[in-house]
């Protein structure tokens, strides 16, 4: 449980940090299954970016986890983002989880760049002691960046 705390108060602190320097913000929510995420971070329009998310699930038990996701923008354009990245996990049981993001944003709506929707795949490796498994997650979901619109 200390090694998870630790990681999650550098987590938050480096996310906040990033914020604070950019000044620009994006949040989101993710569907992945019976996995839920809420993230925030940094402008997702710039060439590198990051975000720290939150697994939020309505299973009962289910462990808690953080993640800290580090991307750049392959391709930036007026109606899609291509991007890929490192994620960094791990949940309260001190579960530990290591992936490689590949996703893409859409801004579906030419009047306001600032809403998006993400389609995003992970090839996961799990660290606990013992495992190595290895999975894909995908993600479906919207975000929102609180950034002035371009004239």
């Amino acid at each position: 449980m200390n090694k998870f705390r630790s990681f999650a108060v550098i987590m938050i602190f480096g996310v906040f940090i990033s914020i604070q320097s950019h000044a620009q913000v994006h949040v989101g929510v993710y569907h992945s299954g019976l996995i839920n995420q809420v993230g925030v971070g940094t402008d997702n329009e710039k060439q590198y970016f990051g975000e720290l998310r939150l697994l939020a699930t309505d299973i009962i038990d289910f462990p808690f986890g953080v993640e800290g996701m580090f991307h750049r923008n392959f391709k930036r354009g007026e109606w899609v983002n291509l991007h890929a990245g490192i994620m960094l996990g791990i949940n309260d049981e001190g579960n530990g989880r290591f992936g490689i993001p590949l996703g893409l944003t859409f801004k579906p709506i030419a009047a306001h760049r600032n809403f998006a929707v993400l389609m995003e795949a992970t090839p996961n490796v799990y660290l606990s002691p013992g495992s190595g498994d290895i999975s894909i997650r995908t993600n479906i979901g919207l975000r929102y960046s609180f950034r002035k619109e371009k004239e």
